[in-house]
């Protein structure tokens, strides 16, 4: 299922077949019955992130509080909400096996997709996220030999291991860099090159673990690019930075990591002292 997350991803950008529609389709199916969420909810909330990444109250991605907060003001700056100190001040601890894996994939699967396709009668993702709770588990049963209701607790136990895995890769290419208020505008190229990170675009294993999410500068800037193709761009895109005077941050795997759970670490320090 994690791995449906990548492919639905570029789906949903448009960029698998260069037919919008088949793409869609594509994704509709990787991410409903990969995953038991909706193309459509998916859609809405991540074009949000790419037309303002890192933009208080526009970037959804950053809309977390008060299961995670991201940046040193987020209780203040998000939407209105109660929340624990205790909790923020360990959430480097919690984020990838409660927030990502439990908290987010029980909200999305259970409240949040479900609700977008039968607000907007999308029956077709519905029937996809519908045959990732029936058909799955079943064909884990017929193969296994084991019951269906074990099955079905496995097929959670991946669904588990799935948003630690998508969630976690998600947020190493943007969450640790600086936010932009919420009444301060910049260029589609300061968002993207200022404002995420590219990481090993030119190591082939982290292109495939990381789905070409590494190259997250080069996809903001062209977002309907097949991804592939990326690694290949983000080195004419030095020349381009500096010849524009611009910032291309390039980081390793381990380094981006490290300034994510830092990030996690010193936010959650600030609310449980300052907060």
């Amino acid at each position: 299922g994690a791995r449906c997350g990548w492919l639905q991803h570029e789906g949903g950008h448009n960029s698998l077949t260069g037919n919008i529609k088949i793409d869609k389709a594509i994704q509709s199916f990787f991410i409903g019955f990969g995953l038991g969420s909706a193309g459509a909810m998916w859609n809405s909330m991540h074009e949000k992130h790419h037309a303002t990444p890192q933009k208080i109250t526009y970037d959804m991605d950053l809309d977390t509080t008060p299961l995670v907060a991201f940046f040193d003001t987020a209780i203040e700056k998000n939407r209105s909400r109660g929340y624990s100190k205790l909790w923020i001040k360990l959430q480097a601890w919690s984020f990838l096996p409660i927030t990502s894996g439990c908290f987010v994939m029980l909200f999305w699967l259970f409240y949040l997709h479900p609700r977008k396709v039968l607000r907007e009668k999308r029956y077709d993702q519905a029937f996809w996220m519908l045959s990732s709770h029936v058909v799955r588990p079943a064909l884990m049963a017929a193969v296994s030999g084991m019951g269906f209701g074990k099955a079905y607790l496995l097929h959670w136990v991946s669904l588990w291991i799935a948003g630690q895995y998508l969630f976690g890769h998600f947020s190493l290419s943007h969450t640790h860099t600086d936010t932009v208020d919420a009444d301060e505008n910049k260029n589609w190229v300061e968002y993207a090159v200022h404002h995420t990170v590219d990481i090993n675009p030119s190591n082939p294993v982290i292109n495939w673990v990381m789905g070409y999410l590494n190259c997250q500068v080069v996809h903001h800037l062209f977002p309907n690019m097949p991804q592939f193709r990326q690694p290949e761009v983000s080195k004419r895109l030095v020349k381009f930075c500096k010849e524009n005077g611009l910032e291309y941050t390039v980081v390793s795997y381990f380094e981006a990591w490290r300034r994510t759970f830092a990030n996690l670490s010193e936010v959650g320090h600030h609310y449980f002292t300052m907060g």
